[in-house]
């Protein structure tokens, strides 16, 4: 008697088979000793009644008196073996081979095989299955391996073993078995129909393998055979998977599939640009490209723009770039200067190169778009004494037409003439006067005019306003400045720690130098936009190293932990615990930015050519009115901790919020509408609401956090209560989809080598896949079980039985007699 089951996910069979078992006295000497008991008692009735010589007792009635007692006897004896039925279950469970083959993106990729082995391997593997084709992509070579018309390698594994076939990237997917019950067949036959998407963002063999092997429940596993290029960059690292292969006593079989020689690649790695620049002002997009194995050959970068009124992206610039040695990024700058204000999308494109297999991130967009202003830039420069940097900015500032500066100069006369296009005639102390500026620039300004109500306003100012500030110091009155009680609250503004030495410091060194040290600018701000002089960092160290450095400057201890230092000292005696002393750094305070200056003497820069000045003092103030004018002049301002953030990264966001006279709101909560990118599968952005709840101790500032869950341009905005235009915030952060899959594109042949190995399975090339199946054991295991015994003895037909004989006896001794 045999039946199937499909338990499991795995094909099991069952035979039963009957036997007749005794309960008691079955086995030994008692099954002996009752046998010849047995045979004594019915030997003695036997002879009994042959000599009873009681009544009319007939030949015939004699012998059926015996054969009824006898019968009574064994009836008896039976009774007392107890015997019963007994199934025996021959249950047979199939054992599963466990093939994964890898989605992943790299599966896609279309390789060159420039060394020789490795070609024959794929163009052996091809002509046996019957295609002349002079390329294939990986995921190609593994529907071929596994694709009806060649369906030997499944065959061959189905041969001993059910086969189970998962297709896996970040998560695992199953096909279908063969043979047994797929979950899709192919026409005709029993093979699983492949549907291979190579396009998974990630390889993620732990999960893959776990999965499958939980899947299977207590099914035996002959092996688990992986497809893949190795390019495993996600979950447990393959030896901990290979440990726990080895533990359960399951080989794996691996067959590295795709070009291990190390490809050749362009890739651009970034695109920056400023966040907002200002019409007719030049502005730089700097792209940085890495490059593999591809020579000493010139690599061409285009620049496409697309401006707020154009129906497409059109080529612009297009420059040439030589690979670095050593791996390092090569980079090329673009210069653009746009007439009219508005958004100007941009993206950075390297034509595909020869032999390259991934062109994925031969382009790559800027994200978000740079904002071209059109407003005026409004500057307050105060200043304690008409320096020569002071007498130089003013002038600079004069002439540019996208500034309008006022200027109060301490010590001039109250019936001097002032400097600036707009003239003022007293210092701005009243919040509607300060508060029109976009940036406040002190130049060794004297504190003993300042009021610390005036230091609370600009504290106001720049940290709830996104209003800038500049503190440059100088050799008359820095020193006061940082220690008067009237400026303190200036002085927690600015990026530094003041040195309570640094008087010490320069009487030591003398108040006026006839050296200057090289001003030296930290690898890290190299590319910065308020240092870049020129357009490649190379030359950009050059040009700081040639300029004319610093004579005297204002040590300070140090720079505080959240600020960027931009320029240092290079003089070997000015260096503090914590580095060489600061000469420039910046930080945002709040929604603005501060600054500080530890020089006097940018204006020795204009010596025979004044561009590199007024660059420098261009860009220090673009950065400091930046935060004014993207969102300073807005009752809403939405701040996020940077502009770009992966997929699925949280995003923390602080909105300050404003009613129409400029004082904080208190409010319950704020709610921010995220409006992500639409996507290939939806074309319909989406729109979410988070809700913002109020910081403590901050009035007006209100905090909230939330995932980013699309690809590409994700807008936050906030409707405050009003009707003003001021009263609508919104920013733009870019969402960016980590491209594991193309990093390290490289077959890892090593890599799945060592796994098999680990395993104590083996590893294969594309062209001996079809000797994997000849090592997989069959491992199908087969279980006995004893069901419960049913007895014989103890039923109604027994009893009816040895009733009967008794009565029957019992009549037949009363007809003859003996009773």
């Amino acid at each position: 008697m045999t039946r199937a089951l499909l338990l499991a996910q795995s094909l099991r069979t069952e035979r039963i088979e009957q036997h007749v078992e005794l309960a008691r006295w079955s086995t030994g000497n008692s099954l002996l000793v009752g046998g010849i008991i047995t045979a004594v008692i019915l030997y003695a009735v036997f002879w009994l009644y042959r000599r009873e010589a009681r009544g009319s007792v007939s030949r015939g009635l004699r012998w059926a008196m015996i054969v009824c007692r006898a019968l009574v006897l064994v009836l008896l004896g039976v009774i007392g073996l107890e015997p019963v039925l007994v199934n025996y279950v021959h249950r047979r469970q199939e054992a599963c081979t466990l093939v994964l083959a890898d989605s992943s993106a790299s599966m896609s990729l279309v390789d060159s095989y420039r060394v020789p082995d490795d070609a024959r391997r794929v163009e052996t593997f091809i002509r046996t299955g019957g295609s002349d084709a002079p390329q294939h992509s990986r995921d190609q070579l593994l529907k071929r391996l596994l694709a009806e018309d060649n369906a030997a390698f499944l065959k061959n594994l189905s041969s001993k073993n059910t086969t189970r076939l998962s297709t896996f990237s970040d998560s695992a997917s199953l096909v279908g078995q063969y043979p047994g019950s797929p979950t899709t067949t192919a026409p005709g036959g029993n093979t699983p129909a492949l549907t291979l998407e190579p396009a998974g963002p990630a390889t993620n063999l732990a999960a893959a393998v776990r999965g499958a092997i939980d899947s299977i429940g207590t099914a035996p596993i002959a092996g688990v055979v992986i497809l893949s290029d190795g390019g495993f960059n996600q979950g447990e690292p393959p030896a901990a998977i290979s440990t726990l292969l080895k533990q359960k006593g399951i080989p794996a079989y691996v067959v590295g599939i795709g070009d291990p020689a190390d490809p050749v690649n362009a890739a651009i790695t970034d695109i920056t640009a400023p966040r907002a620049a200002f019409k007719n002002d030049p502005f730089s997009i700097t792209v940085r490209v890495s490059t593999k194995n591809t020579g000493d050959a010139p690599i061409k970068v285009e620049l496409l723009e697309k401006l707020s009124d154009a129906a497409s992206a059109q080529v612009v610039d297009t420059k040439t770039i030589h690979p670095e040695p050593d791996g390092r990024l090569a980079t090329a700058v673009f210069e653009r200067k746009l007439a009219k204000p508005g958004q100007a999308a941009y993206t950075a494109r390297i034509p595909k190169l020869p032999n390259e297999s991934v062109a994925s991130d031969n382009q790559r967009e800027l994200l978000p778009a740079v904002r071209i202003l059109d407003d005026k830039m409004r500057v307050l420069l105060v200043a304690g004494a008409p320096s020569y940097d002071y007498r130089f900015l003013a002038r600079m500032l004069e002439r540019d037409k996208s500034v309008d500066v006022s200027c109060w100069l301490q010590s001039a006369d109250e019936k001097a003439v002032r400097d600036g296009t707009t003239i003022i005639t007293e210092l701005p102390t009243k919040q509607e006067d300060l508060f029109k500026y976009d940036a406040i620039i002190l130049m060794d300004v004297d504190p003993a005019e300042l009021s610390p109500t005036w230091g609370a306003l600009v504290t106001s100012f720049v940290a709830d306003h996104g209003g800038g500030l500049l503190y440059a110091a100088g050799n008359k009155f820095t020193g006061k400045f940082l220690r008067s009680q009237n400026t303190t609250a200036l002085v927690q503004l600015l990026p530094i720690a003041p040195d309570p030495d640094a008087e010490i410091t320069l009487n030591d060194l003398g108040h006026y130098q006839t050296r200057s040290w090289p001003l030296e600018v930290p690898d890290a701000a190299l590319g910065d936009p308020i240092v870049r002089l020129t357009d490649g960092t190379t030359d950009n160290r050059a040009v700081w190293s040639a300029l004319d450095g610093a004579y005297w400057h204002y040590p300070v201890r140090r720079e505080k932990p959240v600020a960027q230092v931009l320029l240092r000292h290079s003089d070997p005696r000015m260096v503090s615990a914590f580095g060489p002393h600061v000469l420039l750094a910046d930080q945002f305070v709040g929604v603005g930015r501060a600054a500080f200056l530890g020089i006097n003497s940018t204006w020795r820069w204009r010596r025979g050519d004044d561009s590199y000045f007024n660059r420098f003092w261009t860009q220090l103030l673009r950065y400091l009115v930046e935060g004014k004018l993207l969102g300073g002049k807005t009752r809403c301002l939405i701040q996020t901790p940077k502009d770009q953030y992966e997929l699925g990264e949280s995003v923390a966001v602080t909105v300050r919020a404003l009613d129409e006279q400029f004082n904080p709101m208190l409010l319950p909560q704020i709610d921010l509408i995220v409006e992500s990118a639409s996507t290939p599968d939806s074309t319909e952005p989406s729109l979410r609401t988070v809700t913002l709840t109020p910081i403590p101790s901050r009035d007006g500032y209100y905090q909230g956090r939330f995932t980013a869950e699309r690809p590409g341009t994700t807008r936050l905005s906030v409707r405050l209560p009003g009707t003003d235009p001021q009263s609508t915030g919104t920013r733009d952060i870019a969402v960016i989809q980590p491209d594991l899959e193309m990093q390290n594109t490289a077959m890892n042949r090593e890599a799945l080598r060592q796994f098999a190995l680990a395993t104590t399975g083996a590893y294969f090339d594309i062209d001996e896949a079809q000797r994997l199946p000849n090592l997989i054991l069959d491992r199908s295991r087969t279980y006995v079980t004893r069901e419960r015994p049913r007895p014989l003895w103890d039923n109604q037909y027994v009893l009816v039985a040895l009733v009967a004989l008794l009565t029957v006896e019992w009549i037949l001794r009363k007809k003859g007699k003996l009773l």
